[in-house]
């Protein structure tokens, strides 16, 4: 059996549409199945939550949603902690803060060869190394 589980990036503005068309430079066509949302002026907190809410109903095929977002405690991580509690029991669902180019990539990479909790313990561990300091790396 194939393990699709889908993924939601939820950003301020056009940083989640961004990410999806910069990883299709990667990806091709697989992007397609990366889903994006975002907030923008004049948009309600409520109304994200509920696009949230909608959206994962929609794309869940059963083996999960990994939810990435901008900011800690920024309005779409307020909107997705609500709905993941909300949701937590008849969906199976995991949320980064802080997405990036490179953990966005890693995710795409293994979201249909890992079940979601050996991709959720993954990724925590690999996170880290995702931004790095240029100067001290190449000791500049």
């Amino acid at each position: 059996r194939r393990i699709m589980i889908r993924i939601l990036v939820v950003t301020h503005g056009q940083l989640a549409q961004g990410l999806k068309e910069s990883a299709r430079m990667f990806f091709g066509d697989m992007v397609d199945d990366l889903n994006t949302i975002g907030l923008f002026p004049g948009d309600s907190p409520e109304a994200l939550q509920e696009e949230i809410e909608q959206k994962i109903e929609e794309i869940d095929e059963g083996d999960g949603v990994l939810i990435f977002v901008d900011i800690f405690a920024g309005s779409p991580f307020n909107a997705t902690a609500v709905t993941i509690d909300k949701m937590k029991t008849e969906h199976c669902l995991e949320c980064f803060t802080g997405v990036n180019m490179p953990l966005l990539m890693e995710a795409l990479s293994s979201s249909h060869t890992m079940e979601m909790k050996e991709l959720r313990d993954h990724l925590e561990e690999v996170s880290g190394s995702t931004i790095v300091n240029l100067k001290k790396a190449l000791e500049i």
